[in-house]
């Protein structure tokens, strides 16, 4: 083999190698676009804000003498970031449009005029449409303000690149006083770019 034959099928080797590069980076960006299409959106390094209406039921509220599972209306406004796709961190913060007394100890009544729970979580995403939370934050009311820890449950479907409907049950123990839960349906906007 002379230098002139190997240097014709060296250059056609380089030439298809460098021809083959940007068709494979265009084969992927091609299928990342397909990916993001098909509702698979990267959320890592976003901020989540959502607005959600819902009910809680609070165990033990007093409605007329007797003691019964109170139903009261609520808001929320919460905020995530981020950071990872599975993984972020969240503020919740949610008032119960109510006033109603909580029986304690058989006795002691507590009285709560529209509480509001302000409570950071960590959040994590087992599925796509599936996310876990849990935290520790503070129930403020005129009478007394509580401790509380929340464990819940969202569902979220995302509607358009930015946006997400969803549902949530959440559940709060109010640290030796009473206990709610609450079933929410909001609506939330991603903020940034991400990674």
């Amino acid at each position: 083999m002379t230098t002139s034959s190997v240097g014709p099928a060296v250059l056609a080797a380089t030439l298809g190698l460098f021809l083959a590069v940007p068709v494979a980076g265009q084969v992927h960006e091609e299928a990342a676009a397909e990916h993001a299409e098909e509702g698979h959106h990267s959320i890592a390094g976003r901020h989540r804000i959502t607005l959600a209406l819902g009910h809680t039921h609070v165990s033990q509220g007093e409605i007329e003498g007797d003691t019964e599972w109170l139903v009261a209306a609520s808001w929320a406004l919460n905020y995530d970031y981020w950071i990872t796709d599975r993984w972020a961190l969240g503020l919740q913060n949610e008032v119960l449009l109510e006033q109603f007394a909580i029986e304690h100890g058989g006795e002691e009544l507590l009285e709560r005029e529209y509480p509001v729970a302000v409570i950071p979580t960590v959040l994590f995403k087992p599925l796509e449409w599936l996310t876990l939370l849990a935290g520790v934050g503070r129930e403020f009311a005129s009478a007394e303000d509580l401790t509380l820890t929340r464990l819940g449950a969202e569902a979220g479907w995302h509607v358009a690149a930015d946006w997400e409907v969803g549902a949530a049950l959440v559940w709060d123990n109010k640290w030796d006083y009473y206990d709610s839960w609450g079933l929410s349906f909001g609506i939330s906007r991603f903020l940034g770019h991400g990674r």
